[in-house]
C-alpha cells in the first residue's frame, strides 16, 4: 500500500512537471509574433493608403509602438506602467475606438499585449476578443486574435471554450496551425491526455510547414513525454 502511494505522488509530480513545461513553451515569442505582425500591417497600410486621415492614425500607431516596445514580460500581477508606456496605451485604446478598421484592428492587438504586460490579464482578454469578434477586420488578425486569447488562458481557463477557439485555426492550410496545435497539445498535458499529447507534438516536431520555434519547443516536449525516459 504504501509503495502504491509513493507512486501516485511520484506519478502526479511528474504530471506536474510535464504541464508547467508545456505552459511555458506554449506561446513563447507571441508577443514578439503581435509585434512584428503588428508592425507590417501598419507599414502595409501606410503604403497603400491615400486618405490624411489613415496616414495620420498610422503614424500615431508607429508611434504607439515605439512607446509600448519596451514592455517587460507578461504578468498576472498588475504593475505600474511608465508615462511613455501609458501615453502609447492611451494612443492605442483611441485608435481602436476611432480609427479606420485596419489600423483600429492592430491598435487593439497591441493593447491586449500591453494590458497582459501590465498584469491586466481581463483587459487584454477584452481586446483580443473585440478584435476577434469585429467582422470587418482582416480574417488573418482576427484569427491572431483568438489565438492570443486562448494562449493567455491556456493555464486555467474554461477547456471546452478554448478547444472550440482553437480547432478553428489547426489545418494544413490556415496561417496559425502550428501554434494552435502547440497550445491544443498543451492542453492535452493539463487534462492529462498524454497520448494524445504525445501524438500532436510528434507531428509538430516532424511538420516542415511549422515555425521553427514551435517544431524545436514540439521535439522538446516529445522527448519530456517520452514515457522511456526518467
Amino acid at each position: 500500500m504504501a509503495e502504491d502511494v509513493f507512486k501516485e505522488v511520484d506519478d502526479e509530480l511528474k504530471a506536474e512537471r510535464l504541464r508547467q513545461a508545456a505552459r511555458r513553451y506554449a506561446g513563447v515569442g507571441l508577443g514578439v509574433l503581435v509585434v512584428v505582425l503588428a508592425g507590417a500591417g501598419a507599414w502595409s497600410w501606410h503604403l497603400s493608403s491615400q486618405k490624411s486621415a489613415s496616414l495620420a492614425a498610422t503614424g500615431t500607431y508607429l508611434t504607439a509602438l515605439r512607446q509600448t516596445d519596451h514592455l517587460p514580460p507578461a504578468s498576472e500581477n498588475l504593475t505600474p506602467l511608465g508615462e511613455t508606456a501609458q501615453a502609447g496605451l492611451a494612443s492605442l485604446q483611441k485608435l481602436a475606438a476611432s480609427s479606420p478598421d485596419g489600423i483600429a484592428t492592430l491598435a487593439r492587438l497591441q493593447e491586449g499585449a500591453v494590458q497582459a504586460a501590465h498584469g491586466d490579464i481581463k483587459a487584454a482578454l477584452a481586446a483580443w476578443d473585440a478584435a476577434q469578434n469585429d467582422q470587418k477586420a482582416d480574417p488573418l488578425l482576427r484569427q491572431l486574435a483568438t489565438l492570443l486569447w486562448c494562449q493567455k488562458q491556456i493555464d486555467a481557463g474554461d477547456i471546452p471554450s478554448l478547444r472550440s477557439r482553437l480547432s478553428v485555426l489547426t489545418g494544413k492550410d490556415k496561417a496559425w496551425h502550428g501554434l494552435a496545435t502547440e497550445a491544443l497539445a498543451t492542453l492535452d498535458v493539463r487534462e492529462g491526455h498524454m497520448d494524445d499529447a504525445r501524438k500532436k507534438f510528434a507531428e509538430l516536431a516532424a511538420a516542415d510547414d511549422v515555425p521553427s520555434g514551435v517544431r524545436s519547443r514540439a521535439q522538446a516536449m516529445t522527448q519530456a513525454l517520452d514515457p522511456s525516459a526518467g
